[in-house]
């Protein structure tokens, strides 16, 4: 049985990545600082009908930023199958100008965002390079990582730093057998930026506004995001490394889009404004 590790299972993307790949067949060696609702996610996985009777699901408690949770959360996939799989999922988004920036802030975010998935990335390849296994690795990033919003400069540097991570450890661990890829999800409806949207003064238009910022005119389903990485995982993508691929409803693809009566036009044969 193989066994992945997944970081901030506990919630969000983390937790639907785990429920994506428990439903693959994988072992879990899941990770958040969250106590309750990690042992909430662990509990739901186990009702869940294994795809053998070997698969299980471990949990570790702990903080990314700290190299010990990850040695830990390795420990654990190990006794678990052979560890295949790592993803690097754990990560906070805070506001911070840069005019009036917080030191305090600043560094909690290199050291849970970029740190994290530092340790979390040299763990795995350490593993599997120790017990000569290939294997795959996937960061979470995000389109910040390659675009600019204000206010968000040190959550953007983390993860533009995550992308460059990725292609390092790809290009140097490739002749190993290992791949590494990253994926940069755009607007995900996770608990947390429902929160955010209903604190907005108009949550409806919170929400319009940022649906309308990509292609497919919504936001994701974190689901959606896992179903990536599920495949980024798996043999399907065997020669698939160093990318950092946008789900994103085709927001980095944009200059824009035309408005609502412009795009109605459009779809019943009308004329097109023309840039």
């Amino acid at each position: 049985m193989s066994s992945v590790v997944v970081t901030g299972a506990a919630s969000g993307i983390g937790h639907a990545i785990a429920v994506r790949l428990f439903e693959m067949g994988w072992s879990l060696s899941l990770v958040d600082n969250d106590p309750n609702r990690l042992r909430e996610v662990q509990k739901e996985l186990q009702s869940f009908q294994p795809k053998s009777p070997t698969q299980e699901v471990s949990i570790v408690i702990g903080d990314i930023s700290d190299p010990s949770t990850h040695a830990q959360a390795g420990s654990h996939a190990e006794s678990l199958g052979g560890l295949m799989g790592w993803v690097n999922c754990a990560g906070i988004t805070v506001q911070n100008s840069l005019n009036e920036i917080s030191v305090e802030t600043s560094r909690r975010i290199v050291d849970v965002n970029q740190m994290g998935t530092l340790w979390g990335t040299s763990e795995a390849l350490t593993r599997m390079i120790r017990n000569k296994t290939s294997g795959s690795i996937v960061n979470i990033s995000s389109v910040h990582g390659r675009l600019a919003y204000p206010d968000y400069a040190v959550y953007e540097m983390t993860k533009a730093a995550i992308d460059a991570l990725t292609r390092n450890a790809a290009v140097a661990y490739g002749p190993f057998g290992i791949r590494v890829n990253a994926v940069a999800p755009g607007a995900v409806m996770t608990d947390a930026l429902a929160a955010s949207l209903a604190s907005a003064k108009s949550s409806a238009a919170a929400t319009a506004e940022l649906e309308s910022r990509n292609a497919l005119g919504r936001i994701a389903r974190p689901a959606e995001i896992a179903s990536v990485v599920g495949f980024l995982l798996s043999d399907d993508a065997s020669y698939l490394t160093g990318q950092s691929i946008a789900v994103d409803g085709g927001w980095t693809a944009t200059l824009g889009r035309n408005s609502k009566n412009d795009d109605a036009n459009r779809m019943s044969g009308g004329s097109e404004n023309v840039l």
